[in-house]
């Protein structure tokens, strides 16, 4: 075993110079780690130390190239292609959003009925979307987004769980209150 190495791990490391810079970061933390340690754990702390600035350096593997393109590159390409159409795109959405954002705090803020109380529910959603609005623009327009595509979704959700249950009759009663009920005397 290297005596210099044993006595004083991480200056030995540093005398050495790799280069690779990554590699050399990671025999400094090992020699770190060994000199903070004492006896056989230090002696087995340094034989990998040693073991791993001695093994020889692989280069990177060059990438392959592959003769059919992947479909994502595919899709990349397209993407970059129609680049100036998709900016265009998100333009116009983000000026939708705010349209649509304005519509809906022109709702909330039109005034309330003074006759519902302050603890209406309808009253509060008011004032808590307004509070919102000065607190959190943004915010407040991704929850409008989501309650959009909720609201959007609620339909068919309705058509789908109307299939899944079999309809009920309207005159069946329930098993227990067929039964007749003991007569008190």
């Amino acid at each position: 075993m290297n005596h210099d190495a044993l006595h004083d791990p991480l200056a030995w490391v540093q005398a050495r110079t790799e280069a690779d810079p990554v590699r050399q970061r990671v025999l400094e933390g090992l020699a770190r780690r060994a000199a903070a340690q004492s006896g056989a754990l230090r002696e087995r702390l340094v034989a990998r130390l040693i073991a791993r600035a001695e093994a020889p350096t692989t280069a990177p593997a060059a990438p392959r190239s592959s003769p059919a393109p992947r479909p994502l590159a595919e899709l990349v390409a397209q993407l970059q292609a129609t680049g100036t159409e998709l900016r265009q795109v998100h333009a116009h959405e983000r000026t939708w959003r705010a349209l649509r954002l304005t519509r809906r705090m022109a709702e909330v803020s039109a005034p309330v009925p003074e006759h519902l109380g302050p603890l209406n529910s309808q009253v509060l959603v008011a004032r808590a979307l307004q509070e919102l609005q000065t607190l959190s623009p943004g915010y407040l327009q991704q929850l409008l987004t989501q309650l959009d595509m909720l609201a959007a979704l609620a339909p068919l959700q309705a058509a789908e769980g109307g299939a899944d249950k079999p309809a009920r009759k309207a005159g069946a009663r329930s098993a227990a209150s067929k039964t007749p009920s003991p007569r008190r005397r």
